[in-house]
């Protein structure tokens, strides 16, 4: 199965080079072609990347996520962000194991090749929930799911008395219990749907909970943009080979210097053992030197809405604002002017 992995990877890489490549800004805005671009990479066996062996998926662990997202970084960001929710789902169930339905929900994933979305961790400053003898009611809106139309369900958890559940929702409205949206526009990646879910009163009977565990303070975990920001960055540098300055030996001289800053990155990402909100912000703050580089190197080519630089530049903005915290925010804001040691 190792090698199956490792054949599934290589084949990722050149669906990348010879179809998203192809594509990569239209995939931005088109949810059509999103969705044909998808399914293709459905039936490459996406579904079953990092779903363990022993549950019908190809495994894969933290390496080759980072392996992964660096790839799919360099070619589309909005397939990445679309597939990067169902992959967060997978990450949440594995969680769970060896919950016999956890188990379940990974093999229907590989049997009918449906992916998942996911809404984890909604707190009580945003759900209302009452016990009932055989469920829960669930009131109130998760501003951001991603993937309408693109997945049938989503992983989704809820806090109860220093409890928290998870179970699977429909992603599509319930007649007087369960409201979708429109899509919320951004400027960013429009083709994956994002839409607000409203529930009033929604009943989620405990044969339907998934599994439960105690209620704990989140401890810092990496977030993908990590390995994000070393995709865009890649494919920045390596644009520039190709750009209307790069006749100028200043731009090989410069290029190379942020390639070793890049492999520097790299590592410090492999290595883990690492705060993930600064690193972050150390991705961020490197990404965004790379793009200024480009910028620079692409002359006035990068004006064009079309130019790979403008897409990239919107990518980097979107995986800066993922997931975003308080203690990120922090994190940003000391690599603009280092507040927390100047407090010290």
């Amino acid at each position: 199965m190792i090698n199956e992995l490792k054949k599934f990877l290589d084949t990722i890489e050149i669906f990348l080079a010879d179809r998203i490549a192809l594509v990569s800004h239209e995939l931005d805005y088109d949810s059509s072609l999103l969705k044909t671009v998808y399914q293709e990479l459905v039936c490459l066996g996406i579904l079953r990347f990092m779903v363990p062996i022993d549950q019908g998926g190809f495994g894969g662990g933290r390496l080759d996520w980072i392996e992964y997202n660096i790839k799919m970084a360099q070619y589309s960001g909005a397939l990445l962000f679309l597939q990067a929710q169902h992959q967060f789902a997978v990450s949440q169930l594995k969680k769970l194991l060896p919950d016999k339905k956890a188990q379940d929900v990974l093999q229907s994933i590989v049997k009918n090749n449906n992916g998942l979305g996911i809404a984890i961790a909604a707190n009580r400053k945003i759900l209302q929930v009452k016990m009932h003898d055989n469920g829960f009611f669930v009131s109130g809106t998760l501003l951001w799911v991603t993937g309408h139309g693109f997945f049938p369900k989503i992983v989704f958890s809820f806090d109860y008395e220093n409890t928290v559940y998870y179970t699977l929702l429909p992603f599509h409205p319930v007649k007087d219990s369960l409201t979708v949206s429109k899509n919320r526009e951004t400027f960013v990646f429009g083709s994956t749907h994002s839409v607000s879910l409203t529930l009033h009163d929604y009943f989620i009977p405990k044969n339907e909970i998934i599994a439960s565990e105690p209620f704990k303070l989140k401890i810092p975990v990496e977030h993908p943009a990590i390995y994000n920001f070393a995709g865009a960055a890649l494919a920045l540098l390596k644009m520039t080979m190709h750009e209307k300055y790069n006749v100028y030996p200043d731009t090989t001289i410069v290029r190379d210097r942020l390639l070793n800053e890049w492999h520097v990155y790299y590592k410090r990402i492999i290595q883990g053992n690492y705060d993930p909100f600064a690193l972050r912000a150390d991705g961020l703050q490197f990404a965004e030197k790379c793009l200024l580089f480009a910028k620079i190197v692409c002359g006035s080519n990068g004006l064009l809405s079309s130019h790979p630089v403008t897409r990239i530049s919107r990518e980097i903005w979107q995986y800066s604002m993922a997931g975003y915290s308080k203690d990120q925010f922090e994190a940003y804001l000391n690599i603009i002017y280092e507040v927390k040691n100047e407090a010290s």
